[in-house]
């Protein structure tokens, strides 16, 4: 284990916190004192010596030395010569350390882990080698990914539909910018737009977001401003985030082969400003936090631009019949508010490598340990009656360890609001979400080739006033179903895989093997529209995995799932084309149907490095 750095090697922005929920204030602190390495007075002596080199080797996807003999020659100098090399510059800021800081083994792997956190760095090493004079010389050793990413995620069933469709540049002139247009649909969700992203405002340590696009009912802006905590020896954080968006939320009505959906028109606007500091060493670490957030959740054409689609045309909507405008009635009842927030949180993290859990080859830095977050939400301007009396709770435990070959994960979430009083003259619990995720991995010394993955994931709804629907299907849940089957306020699905790496046919060129896997799940109805008991179900189903260029750690799937019970025919087989792992650590263990219902995205676990925007 690596010694723990000093006081004096770490160098976070510092900045005072009146400056909470003071936006213009926040901004203007956060961006021009963001740097993370504030000039400090250095140390006379170092107990092992000083930087008094840095060495910046940064190199393009493919070494053309290296693959000289193999086939397909054109192809590794073609990718490299469309491809855009990262700018030495780029990665130098990037470390926690530079010339005549005292050399520490720690910061040495938190900035190797702060560049394996970009999408656009496929390999990277970062080490030190002691010279004569007792100082050392620091190489950061980097293999670029590829960055010019054209995605389109395809589903088959009843029909052709594309799910999503997206074309970016991940490093942008080398720099770590991110600019492209997107195309999102999630059944009736439906976004099409730009966004430019930036992990470098102004060479600080400012990550900078800004979206527009047209949704199908409105429009969707989103504008962030976040510097994280860097690393594990940050010691301050902040987070500017504006967010207005008018769609359409999706209720599916109807089991496989029947029903459609019910369209509720949703304002949604988000305000938050947030300032959090770390106390403690890495390893042992106490956050604390205050904010500001504002939430509003309109309603507007409500009831009579609520609207029906038959099957999955919804370029032909209709009225709702008003049985469906009255099943959905309960679920517009959500008050907007104004709070102040409270954060607190414990991380005890340390870190170990593996390949091949959610990538083929490719090398993951696996938080073992565990991590509490809790945030506490009071209102204020209660004195306006459509304003409750209430506490929004968001809680979080994760845990970790990495025993021999296996790797086992827990998350445990939950979200809800007490009640005190309201203009409906209600109290209690209300908007309960909560989660449950368990996943092992197994990489058996007698079948290194393959990665063993098994999940138990729960997750559910409960005295809700807003809108929120599960699924039993879709790529997160039981996959030989559509992402529409079955819906229910509560669900629990069992996952099993075998994710096997072939090593052929080129393996210079990119990575490639297969899957199996066997889903077994169940959805109950709760308390939300059109919910219905499905019963136990389960699916069975194999696919494809490839990964661009050798060593990535991203990953493009080709799945076909069956359900075993009812026919066996041609119809009952469901195929996808994802991108990346949905179900796996790299995923961040994120229900994205329960993320689409959540109002308090405020928590100690936010405050995380985030470099891959989406």
């Amino acid at each position: 284990m690596s010694q723990i750095p000093q006081p004096h090697l770490v160098r976070p922005a510092t900045r005072p916190a009146a400056a909470l929920a003071i936006w213009l204030v926040v901004a203007c602190v956060g961006v021009a004192g963001s740097a993370t390495r504030a000039q400090a007075q250095l140390p006379e002596t170092c107990e092992r010596g000083r930087v008094s080199r840095i060495f910046i080797d940064n190199r393009d996807i493919f070494d053309l030395e290296e693959v000289r003999d193999a086939p397909f020659q054109w192809a590794f100098s073609l990718a490299n010569l469309l491809h855009v090399r990262t700018r030495p510059s780029f990665l130098r800021r990037e470390l926690l350390f530079s010339v005549n800081d005292c050399y520490d083994p720690f910061l040495i792997e938190d900035s190797e882990r702060l560049l394996r956190r970009y999408p656009f760095i496929a390999d990277v090493e970062v080490f030190g080698i002691l010279q004569e004079d007792g100082s050392w010389h620091v190489i950061v050793d980097t293999r670029d990914d590829w960055t010019t990413v054209l995605e389109a995620t395809p589903e088959f069933r009843d029909g052709f539909r594309i799910q999503r469709a997206e074309m970016r540049e991940d490093n942008l002139l080398g720099r770590g910018m991110q600019i492209g247009g997107f195309y999102r649909q999630a059944d009736a969700q439906r976004a099409l737009g730009v966004q430019f992203a930036t992990p470098r405002l102004f060479n600080s340590r400012t990550d900078a977001l800004v979206r527009y696009g047209e949704t199908r009912v409105g429009t969707l802006t989103q504008v962030e401003l976040f510097h994280p905590f860097v690393g594990e020896v940050g010691k301050i954080a902040w987070r500017q985030y504006y967010q207005h968006v008018t769609n359409a939320f999706s209720y599916s009505t109807g089991a496989p082969g029947a029903g459609g959906f019910v369209l509720l028109p949703v304002e949604d606007r988000r305000i938050e400003a947030t300032v959090a500091r770390r106390l403690g060493q890495p390893g042992n670490l106490t956050m604390l936090g205050m904010g500001v957030s504002r939430t509003e959740l309109g309603f507007a054409g409500w009831p009579d631009e609520v609207e029906q689609i038959d099957g999955t045309a919804f370029g032909d909507s209709r009225p709702a019949s008003p049985e469906q405008v009255d099943e959905v009635r309960s679920q517009t009842r959500f008050a907007s508010g104004t709070r102040i927030n409270l954060l607190i949180g414990q991380r005890n993290i340390g870190f170990v490598q593996r390949r091949g859990l959610d990538a083929l080859r490719g090398l993951q830095d696996l938080e073992v340990g565990s991590e509490l977050a809790l945030t506490l939400g009071r209102t204020v301007g209660t004195q306006a009656d459509s304003v409750p009396d209430d506490i929004h709770t968001r809680f979080r435990l994760y845990a970790a360890g990495t025993p021999g070959k296996f790797v086992f994960v827990s998350n445990v979430a939950f979200e809800g609001r007490q009640i005190f009083a309201d203009e409906f003259r209600e109290s209690g619990w209300r908007d309960l979400l909560a989660e449950l995720d368990l996943l092992a991995y197994w990489q058996p010394d007698a079948a290194p080739s393959h990665t063993f993955v098994t999940r138990f994931a729960a997750a559910g709804g409960w005295s809700l006033t807003q809108p929120f629907q599960l699924t039993l299907g879709g790529p997160q849940g039981v996959r030989g179903y559509r992402d529409q089957d079955f819906p229910g306020g509560q669900r629990a699905v069992i996952s099993a895989e075998d994710r096997i790496y072939f090593g052929w046919p080129f393996a210079d060129l990119f990575d490639f093997g297969a899957t199996v896997f066997a889903d077994i799940g169940r959805i109950w109805p709760g308390d939300v529209p059109f919910g219905v008991n499905s019963g136990w179900r389960s699916t069975i189903g194999a696919g494809l995995r490839f990964g661009f260029p050798e060593g990535s750690r991203g990953v493009i799937r080709l799945d076909a799932a069956w359900p075993l019970a009812g026919g066996r025919s041609a119809n009952d087989m469901v195929v996808r084309i994802s991108f990346g792992d949905l179900i796996g650590f790299t995923q961040g263990l994120i229900d994205l149907q329960m993320a689409r219902s959540r109002r308090m995205p405020v928590g100690p676990d936010r405050f995380s490095p985030r470099r891959i925007v989406r």
